[in-house]
């Protein structure tokens, strides 16, 4: 069978901008391609072009479009109760520094502290154990959960989780598993994905681009979204705030960007001292989960902590819990002393039908096994 190679894989390679249509209709013919390498390789060039070509806001822009197409028609969206301000909060995944469920520990700290945070995710998707398998291995049947339900749950105590694994099946059908690197989809196409719509949202981004994505979610319709990026040198990109690192952020509400807000961000990182090691994701993913519940259980006394609050202190403040990241800090860290996020995982295991036993077994002492410090395994999130 001859294929016709899309004219885009062509003006990829020129200095001149792209129309957005001639992007978006090169990008939904490439992945209307037949199966196989010549559609991947395509892709995969594509993809990787944009992002390095600047990336420029129109040019991405319309990519994200083709890829949402094949799924959008189908979706349905999920609103919270009257009064109660939901945060989605998720991450590109990609990162090139692994670690352990730092935004999942995170979104139940905020929670306790008053927030109302949908964590989206997937498995595997930033760390040897992603959101859906932390929450899998700590004994939530959050797959039993229907999302209005879920949304409940949320509004009572907190937290909630969305799996956003199967809400674009078709673009993972021509995607899934086979790009392994951030790329130009990766700055915006899973905050997207939420099935309940939020007021705020916080996305993680493993590439220092973060002004491109929030101007980019801005514009596809997020009202107040905030994009995080964390890095130690070229080689380290992290979808989380990292303490010590050089820190990026970019808040943009209503249009409107927050430089006050971006700047309090980054002074906040830049005061906490550096210490990858307390956060580096351990080899066995059962470690990997225990070591963040022990976080939440006040048993950690690492940097871990401070890792920890400062994500959790972004998402209160975006929840208006606190007024400044540094009360945000320090209510994070007072809830992680008291072990009390522990209980806000105790009851989300209980209100989406789990037993106690899984969470019980990984605060008993284990022996440690080394950590793992390189890229990790075979990455399966939607971008």
């Amino acid at each position: 069978m001859t294929v016709t190679t899309p004219l885009l894989a062509h003006e990829i390679n020129s200095p001149a901008a792209i129309p957005p249509q001639d992007v978006h209709d090169g990008i939904t013919r490439i992945l209307s391609l037949p199966e196989g390498h010549t559609r991947d390789v395509m892709l995969g060039s594509v993809l990787t072009g944009l992002l390095l070509r600047g990336p420029r806001l129109e040019e991405v822009e319309a990519a994200v479009r083709a890829a949402i197409a094949l799924d959008s028609n189908s979706w349905d969206f999920h609103k919270p109760p009257e009064g109660v301000r939901f945060v989605g909060y998720t991450g590109s995944g990609k990162k090139t520094f692994k670690t352990i469920n730092l935004s999942t520990a995170a979104a139940l700290v905020a929670a306790t502290g008053g927030a109302h945070i949908a964590k989206l995710g997937s498995r595997s998707a930033s760390s040897k154990t992603g959101s859906r398998d932390f929450v899998d291995r700590v004994g939530a049947a959050s797959d039993m959960v229907p999302h209005h339900e879920m949304v409940d749950i949320t509004a009572e105590i907190g937290f909630g989780f969305f799996s956003i694994e199967h809400r674009v099946p078709e673009f993972n059908r021509r995607y899934g598993g086979r790009f392994q690197a951030v790329h130009a989809l990766s700055l915006a196409f899973p905050a997207l994905l939420s099935p309940v719509t939020c007021h705020a949202y916080v996305y993680g981004l493993a590439h220092p681009a973060v002004h491109t994505s929030a101007r980019l979610l801005s514009k596809l319709g997020l009202p107040d979204v905030t994009v995080v990026n964390s890095s130690a040198g070229a080689a380290v990109q992290v979808d989380e705030l990292i303490p010590g690192c050089t820190v990026r952020a970019c808040r943009i509400s209503h249009g409107h960007e927050d430089l006050t807000f971006d700047d309090e961000l980054r002074q906040s990182a830049a005061s906490m001292p550096q210490d990858l090691m307390s956060v580096t994701q351990h080899d066995d993913p059962r470690q990997n989960v225990a070591a963040a519940i022990r976080v939440l259980a006040g048993q950690d006394t690492s940097q871990a902590q401070n890792a920890v609050a400062l994500n959790a202190a972004l998402l209160m403040l975006m929840s208006n819990v606190v007024s400044s990241i540094q009360s945000g800090i320090d209510l994070a860290l007072t809830i992680i002393d008291a072990g009390a996020g522990l209980d806000t995982l105790q009851q989300f295991v209980r209100l989406t039908g789990g037993g106690p036993d899984k969470l019980r077994s990984l605060l008993e002492p284990v022996a440690r096994t080394p950590l793992l410090v390189s890229s990790g395994g075979k990455e399966t999130t939607p971008c």
